[in-house]
Formats: structure tokens, sequence, C-alpha cells
């Protein structure tokens, strides 16, 4: 086989996507910029060349067979990975992704990410997204694999080939059941917390150390009722169990707005912030895809930090 009709092949493999991701032919075509019948060619040779039909025709309806369903998934992920490629090869400055892949640890997933995404669907229609939560130990690897792009995290990702721009500073807070006795004050002090029923963050983030010291100073007891990495799964529990949680002061806002069985109030005592970042892979830094993700997060959070009178990066 020549390099051309190697080559060649990646046509037939961008065409099948279409024509399964789209449900028909001429809607792939449009997709695709190309004619419906240069679309129906290469699905044919397609399958002349696998030997076994790929779609079934039916009434001027298209149907993807059990065959190529099971190789969806697969060219999907091929096609994703020239994307990266293209990207690497001319740095990404001369147009914007068609996919681009985040990670994100829980709590921006659930509470930030889906504004932030819905904010670049309007900007950007033909973008599609590949999301997937992560520990924030393990973004760094996912990037310098080649399995994401950009990451969001409350931690900045430190490798030499990682590029990680803090977005936004959120004070911590105590949040807790709207009919707990402390919701009747405005704000807090660390020794209200006395005796109290506590969810506390994981051995792993970097607030725990700063937590228990603040308490241990204080000669503040309290009963850790849960230990857990993961705060939107905390504060869904606050009020079931009558219990508290510290945690940054923008996911306790948004997590607030729709559980309104929990508030949050402000803890004298308490000054460490959490950092939001976004990271990625150095030739990622200045394209035009980075900056649409820093225009749809600048969109997002500038409401939520003037609320709440906090610290912007960008």
């Amino acid at each position: 086989m020549s390099q051309t009709q190697k080559i060649n092949r990646f046509k037939y493999i961008e065409a099948f996507s279409s024509v399964i991701s789209c449900g028909s032919i001429s809607a792939a075509a449009k997709h695709l910029g190309v004619s419906q019948p240069a679309v129906s060619q290469l699905i044919k040779k397609l399958e002349d060349s696998v030997g076994v039909p790929l779609f079934v025709r039916r009434n001027g309806v298209i149907y993807p067979t059990a065959r190529a369903e099971s190789l969806r998934d697969d060219v999907d992920d091929l096609l994703m990975q020239l994307d990266k490629i293209q990207m690497q090869l001319n740095f990404g400055r001369t147009s914007t992704m068609s996919t681009v892949r985040f990670s994100a640890n829980m709590s921006i997933t659930n509470e930030l990410l889906p504004k932030i995404l819905a904010h670049l669907h309007q900007s950007k229609p033909s973008i599609s997204f590949y999301v997937n939560s992560l520990p924030v130990a393990n973004m760094g690897k996912s990037i310098m694999d080649g399995n994401v792009d950009f990451s969001l995290s409350t931690k900045a990702l430190s490798h030499s080939n990682i590029v990680s721009k803090k977005l936004i500073s959120a004070r911590e807070v105590c949040v807790l059941p709207r009919t707990h006795t402390l919701a009747t004050k405005e704000k807090l002090s660390i020794r209200d917390l006395k005796n109290q029923k506590m969810m506390m963050t994981s051995r792993t983030d970097s607030s725990y150390d700063q937590h228990r010291k603040l308490f241990h100073n204080h000669r503040v007891q309290y009963r850790k009722l849960l230990e857990s990495p993961f705060a939107t799964l905390s504060m869904a529990m606050l009020a079931q169990l009558d219990a508290l949680s510290i945690n940054n002061v923008l996911i306790a806002h948004l997590v607030c707005q729709h559980n309104n069985q929990i508030t949050w109030r402000p803890i004298e005592e308490f000054d460490h912030e959490t950092h939001f970042y976004l990271s990625m892979p150095p030739w990622l830094e200045g394209t035009p895809t980075e900056q649409l993700i820093l225009d749809s997060l600048k969109c997002v959070i500038t409401p939520i930090a003037e609320t709440l009178d906090l610290a912007m990066s960008i």
C-alpha cells in the first residue's frame, strides 16, 4: 500500500465517525464540509475494505450495525489522539480544537465544570468534550500521558512540562445545616465548633494539617464523623447527620444554591484559602482553545467572585 493510501485511510475513519455521530450521510457531509456523494463513497470503500457492512439503510435512514457500534469508541479515541498530535505539531496556534478533554476533581466536576462547558458550548457549538474526574495526584500524569488536555484542580501541578495558572482564591468557611443552632450566628469562632460532629477533609488535602493545627492551638475538641476527599459528598450528608464541615466558600456557595437544607458561615480564625488552577501542557498555552476556556471561566466565575468578594487571577 502506498503512503498516499495510508494517509487516505484517515478520511474513511473520519467519515465513519461523522456518519455514526450525525445519524445520516447528509448530516455527516455538512459536518465535514464535503459533498454527500463524497461521504457515501468513503463509507462504501471502507465497508469494501473491511468486508462487512457497517451501516444498514432502511427507508432513507442509515443505522450502524453491531460491528460499527463496537468500533465507535476506538474510532473516537483515535480521532482525539490525532487532534492531540496535530496540536503538538503546530503548537495549536492555528485553530481551536474540535474536542477538548478535561480532568477535574469531584467537587469542580459536580459544581463548576457544567457551567463552564455550557458557556463553552454557547461560544463554540462545534466543540465536543470529554470529562474525567481524577484525584489531583493523578492529574499531572494524565496530562503527561496525553489523556487529557486541561485540568481544573485545587492544586498547581508541579512538573516542568505542565503549565498551571491560578484562577481564583477562596477562603474557607463552615458549612452546616440551616436548622443547626450555630446557623443563627452571622460569623463563627473556632470555639463554636467545640464538641461538634465534623466531616473532615482527607489527609492528602493541603488543608488537613492546617485544620488540625488550628483546632489544637485553640484547644478545641471535636468528634470526627467522616474523613473524605469528596467535599460534595460531605456536604450532602450534613443535614441528615446534623454535622459541620470546613470547605472553600466557592464550592460551598454553589452547593448551597441547590441544597436549601444547608448554609455556610465564615469562621473568624480561618484564613487559609483554597486556590483553583487551570493546568495544561506547554503547547496549549496561548492557543485559541486556551483563550476560549479562560474567557468562559471568567464569565462563569466573575459573578460568583463579586458576590463572595473573592480575589480572581484571570
